[in-house]
């Protein structure tokens, strides 16, 4: 017998569903152990020590560490296009502070700037949390939207779920955590 593949829509419906049905539930944000109060200090350390305005590639969060994936240029000159061609990652610990980890990375693709970072910390993860309670939240992901050629300058967000009953889900949201999609792996 031939199984049905299930739809991306039919999946978010059902996720839905079971967020309407937890409303009422009084989740808070330390449900959660992912350091999102540490973001901050760790782009006013890379503001510190590389200066204002840089341009991300991606900043994300666990319970213990913020990295943060700078753009930049192999060669440390701006290409013809003005597009980074490569990164370089930074982790930032309340222990340790700063760390670059490893010499620039070829990379390309979208970019945003510390201006972009406008989520509500209070409120990001709460219908994650809510609607998926035998799941953990094990990263916060900040990412460039667009392509590499067509940076937007705009975020996106987006939180990693364990399940305790085996596999992972990556939820986009909003900035004030309303859900929008899912990827599922």
């Amino acid at each position: 017998m031939a199984r049905k593949k299930l739809s991306p829509k039919y999946l978010v419906g059902c996720l839905i569903i079971v967020l309407s049905a937890c409303g009422s539930e009084q989740t808070t944000v330390k449900d959660s152990s992912l350091r999102l109060d540490l973001i901050e200090q760790a782009m006013d350390a890379v503001d510190a020590v590389v200066g204002d305005d840089q341009a991300y590639f991606e900043i994300n969060v666990t319970d213990s560490v913020v990295n943060l994936f700078l753009a930049t240029d192999l060669d440390g000159q701006p290409n013809p296009d003005g597009l980074p061609d490569a990164m370089v990652q930074y982790v930032f610990t309340p222990q340790d502070g700063l760390e670059d980890v490893a010499l620039p990375l070829a990379a390309n693709g979208p970019t945003f700037t510390r201006s972009a970072v406008n989520f509500s910390a209070e409120k990001v993860l709460l219908k994650v949390i809510s609607a998926l309670p035998n799941s953990r939240a094990t990263m916060f992901v900040i990412a460039g939207v667009g392509t590499a050629s067509g940076s937007t300058g705009v975020a996106d967000y987006r939180v990693h779920m364990n399940s305790s009953q085996g596999g992972e889900m990556s939820v986009l949201v909003t900035k004030d955590g309303e859900i929008i999609g899912t990827d599922a792996s």
